[in-house]
């Protein structure tokens, strides 16, 4: 009669999601549906039956006879009762098991019928998604739920071709339905400018079996584009390999980050000015003269005019380095590129207002050309905060030494000031913004230079001691030399 029973059963344990089984009264498995198998860590190719489950499991299942018993003695047909059961990893799963009395036909217990719902994801979901070690299973309906109320986007692809999305998802692509985007390719929601690092990171998966954060530029439903970052988990979905994207819209974010930096610049750009046309003043006097000279000799002016070439060529210098501050920030696009012309530059740039403090900036840098990949326009901004920094610093007087050393890995740039120095408490703050050191100040010139030495795949590094001096390391990436340079 237990054998019918059984038998009538086999329907729903063949398509059920969650976990079930048929248990004795005595407190062993009669009937384990695959699901379960798939909950306590036992794949379908493993042979693993009933009894070795009764071994493994004995104290859950004294527990629930135990607790089957108090629901006969109160004339109950079913409750429910949470346990923690150990994973074959060795983990521990949050478990809530629906327990019902099954009567033969005389209307007495015959067996239990357990349902087992694993609660383990929603309290561990967080950290579990950032964890490598997590392995994600078949998506049970819990999780689907959990998945669908994320605010974040939520993709996962098969070889590249999307599977499932959430309604955040939907919402970021401007889609009015999942059939919009379940079938294509993710070729077609990422830009075609960002394919390349889309093809590298799976080149990188495939040799590595790792993958880093990314950002992508992708193209919404409605012809809008947008900034996403987000990480990538590799797992098994529906028996083959996948991948579980999950991803935030930043694109209002890099929009504040871009009119922070534009902003600094514009207002770097104004206290230059004055300098600037100080500097500029200076060789415009010796044109002037060398004009009036030429008028009144009679003698060769050839030398003249390569002064006056000269002393012009030192104007068009100092306004093109101007113009490059108060240019509107552009898209971050990567080209290899030699650092010291790019420091010479600055430097030149900058000995305009360090004259007007008495402040000798120095520069002692390798003969040799050392190359990177950046762009030229945010560089420069860097090293021009450094070293107005370290002229803020310094009342009067004094040196700046702007130092490049490298090694095989990366170009490390020194600005080093004689100014008042820092305590390590003020130094745990720089990047704060509105936390500064100056009388005046916003906080955020260190800022946007942390911001753009990271996009830079660099670090920055500060050494200060109080009264003595500060000193910015900038490391970058090394490059070998390009073909075409």
């Amino acid at each position: 009669m237990l054998r019918d029973h059984v038998q009538s059963y086999d329907p729903i344990f063949q398509q059920a999601a969650l976990g079930m089984a048929l248990i004795s009264l005595s407190g062993t498995f009669i009937k384990v549906n695959s699901a379960l198998y798939d909950l306590l860590g036992h794949p379908p190719h493993e042979l693993v039956f009933p009894a070795q489950l009764d071994i493994t499991y004995q104290h859950m299942l004294s527990d629930l006879t135990k607790y089957g018993e108090s629901l006969q003695s109160d004339l109950l047909t079913s409750g429910t009762i949470e346990q923690e059961i150990q994973h074959s990893t060795g983990r521990c799963l949050k478990i809530t098991i629906h327990l019902a009395i099954i009567q033969d036909d005389d209307q007495k217990p015959s067996h239990y019928w357990a349902q087992f719902e694993d609660h383990t994801l929603l309290s561990d979901l967080e950290s579990k998604l950032h964890s490598n070690e997590f392995v994600l299973h078949d998506i049970q309906n819990s999780y689907h739920q959990l998945l669908e109320k994320m605010q974040l986007a939520v993709l996962i692809t098969k070889k590249g071709v999307i599977q499932y999305v959430n309604p955040a998802a939907l919402r970021l692509v401007h889609a009015k339905d999942k059939s919009e985007l379940l079938g294509t390719t993710t070729d077609t929601v990422v830009d075609a400018s960002y394919h390349t690092t889309l093809s590298e990171r799976r080149k990188n998966f495939y040799t590595h079996q790792t993958l880093s954060g990314v950002s992508y530029l992708i193209n919404c439903l409605d012809g809008q584009q947008k900034l996403v970052d987000g990480f990538t988990l590799i797992i098994r979905y529906e028996g083959e390999p996948g991948a579980v994207g999950v991803f935030k819209d930043i694109t209002e974010q890099r929009q504040k980050e871009e009119y922070m930096m534009q902003s600094e610049k514009l207002t770097m750009a104004g206290q230059l000015a004055a300098g600037i046309a100080h500097e500029i003043r200076n060789p415009l006097t010796s044109i002037n003269g060398f004009m009036k000279l030429m008028r009144s000799s009679k003698r060769s002016t050839e030398a003249y005019f390569d002064i006056i070439e000269s002393e012009l060529k030192r104007i068009e210098l100092i306004v093109n380095e101007l113009l490059v501050l108060s240019k509107p920030q552009g898209k971050h696009i990567s080209k290899p590129l030699n650092i010291l012309p790019i420091l010479d530059q600055v430097i030149t740039l900058m000995k305009v207002q360090a004259a007007l403090k008495n402040i000798e900036i120095r520069n002692d840098s390798p003969d040799s050309s050392q190359w990177i990949l950046g762009e030229i326009n945010q560089l420069k901004q860097v090293f021009i905060n450094l070293l107005k920094n370290g002229m803020d610093a310094m009342e009067s007087s004094g040196t700046i030494w702007v130092t490049v050393v490298s090694t095989d890995y990366e170009v490390q740039i020194s600005v080093q000031d004689e100014g008042i120095g820092m305590t390590s408490e003020q130094i745990q703050r720089l990047g704060e913004p509105f936390f500064t050191t100056k009388d005046s100040g916003t906080g955020l010139g260190i800022m946007i230079t942390q911001n753009i030495i990271h996009n830079h795949g660099g670090s920055i590094q500060i050494e200060s001691i109080p009264e003595q001096g500060t000193t910015f390391t900038v490391k970058l990436p090394r490059i070998s030399k390009p073909e075409d340079a």
